[in-house]
């Protein structure tokens, strides 16, 4: 069959470029799963058996494997990421139990130390921790709850508790006060409103395990405010920007950096040593996002038009090698025709009556081969000369399918039509009939 058709051109070049980058991305979201889940305590033995079994069974295919590669590693690195995310949640669930402990910690703590105060009960002071561990928790809430006792001592003597006391211990149970704001004026529910928000950002920052050296600093900062002076509303809210501005900018170098990194491993694949790519590795440690965010993007676009044009070129040089050991002539011309238009006519004779048309995107990832007539010679032709050419461009096909095997290259077709099922396309061929036509007629004419 070799009416019109489309075709797919794989280079060895391109298998292996293909096999690099699925590969690569595939080990980078294996390495990120395993190293989370260990970091956080939850790398099992069947999780750390099921990353090496992908890795191990991906990485023994060939280059020749590279359809399986093209359908299945992307499908493998959803399933990752959806396991990533899946541990994540689990992490960040019991973070935000530990922060909730934490907060109600805090708020107990100090309650408790305004009541000391107020009761004139000597203790032995004690910070919060300013690093969230299970381990400096479990240390608080100790040292929290003997705190509590003697204080419950100390209160009780008397035969029954007074008013003050009660609301007090219905206080310290529930844990309402906010965090580190000890004066009542924060039951506003104004203030209380902007303290909930300052508390929810926290809590987000430390759930997504951001900087906890920033978060007591926070902690600090909000601990040093003077609820009864003018501006403290004014001093709340610039806190709570600074918290939510800290928070999207994390997240967003987070996201930078981890591009960037992808994009130079990518880069890494491509087998040069790139002088640039030190530098652009050193800015993986910047915090200026703006930097992070244009280097990404400069890597991004510099592995996807340098591994394409490898492709690309490989794929142009292997089409004109077979077309010519066929029997096609092509020159320097038609060459840079071909790559400006996407478009190549070539014919074997240089009086030729049919020729073949390559159409092609720039990349050329997929071409249409169809057989096309001289638009000036229509008078020659016959439906069944027509459909003789379609048959002998079969022939050829078959040559040049023989010639890409013998070059480890392969044609994939991906559409064809039977011979003289579509009317031949009709372009000018430059044969020199019009040259010789004109010749004729002005020989009549004198």
């Amino acid at each position: 069959m070799s009416g019109p058709k489309v075709v797919r051109i794989v280079t060895p070049q391109e298998r292996q470029i293909i096999k690099d980058r699925w590969l690569t991305q595939l080990k980078e979201a294996l390495v990120r799963t395993e190293v989370y889940a260990q970091n956080n305590n939850l790398l099992d033995k069947d999780l750390e058996k099921g990353l090496l079994e992908t890795h191990e069974f991906y990485a023994n295919l060939t280059i020749d494997d590279y359809r399986q590669i093209e359908q299945e590693v992307p499908q493998q690195i959803a399933y990752l990421n959806a396991e990533l995310k899946k541990l994540k949640h689990k992490v960040a669930s019991e973070r935000t139990t530990d922060w909730d402990t934490f907060r109600h910690l805090k708020s107990t703590h100090n309650e408790l130390k305004a009541l000391s105060k107020e009761k004139n009960i000597l203790i032995e002071p004690f910070n919060a921790p300013s690093i969230l561990t299970k381990s400096h928790l479990k240390t608080y809430k100790s040292q929290v709850d003997n705190l509590y006792e003697l204080l419950q001592k100390s209160i009780s003597k008397a035969d029954a508790l007074s008013e003050e006391q009660l609301e007090l211990q219905e206080r310290l149970s529930k844990g309402d006060s906010m965090l580190s704001v000890t004066d009542w004026k924060a039951k506003l529910p104004r203030t209380k409103s902007r303290l909930k928000k300052l508390e929810e950002t926290l809590k987000e920052m430390y759930v997504h395990e951001m900087s906890q050296e920033k978060i007591q600093t926070l902690i600090d900062r909000c601990g040093q405010l003077d609820a009864n002076a003018l501006n403290y509303e004014v001093q709340l809210d610039s806190l709570i920007i600074d918290a939510a501005d800290f928070t999207k900018n994390e997240h967003a170098l987070r996201d930078a950096r981890e591009d960037l990194s992808n994009s130079l491993l990518l880069i890494k694949t491509l087998g040069e040593d790139f002088k640039f790519v030190p530098q652009w590795t050193k800015i993986l440690q910047s915090s200026e996002l703006s930097l992070l965010l244009e280097t990404a993007e400069k890597a991004r676009t510099f592995y996807k038009n340098t591994s394409e044009s490898r492709i690309v070129e490989a794929r142009r040089i292997a089409i004109k090698s077979a077309l010519e050991k066929a029997g096609y002539a092509i020159n320097d011309n038609m060459q840079t025709a071909w790559v400006e238009n996407g478009r190549l006519v070539v014919k074997k004779a240089t009086n030729s009556l049919y020729g073949v048309e390559i159409m092609s995107p720039t990349n050329l990832s997929r071409i249409q081969a169809r057989v096309v007539a001289d638009e000036n010679r229509s008078n020659e032709r016959s439906p069944s000369l027509d459909k003789n050419e379609e048959e002998t461009w079969c022939d050829d096909i078959d040559e040049i399918r023989t010639l890409f095997a013998n070059k480890d290259l392969e044609i994939i077709i991906d559409k064809m039509e039977e011979p003289g099922a579509i009317p031949l396309k009709e372009v000018p061929l430059n044969s020199g009939y019009e040259s010789r036509k004109q010749g004729v007629e002005k020989k009549r004419r004198s």
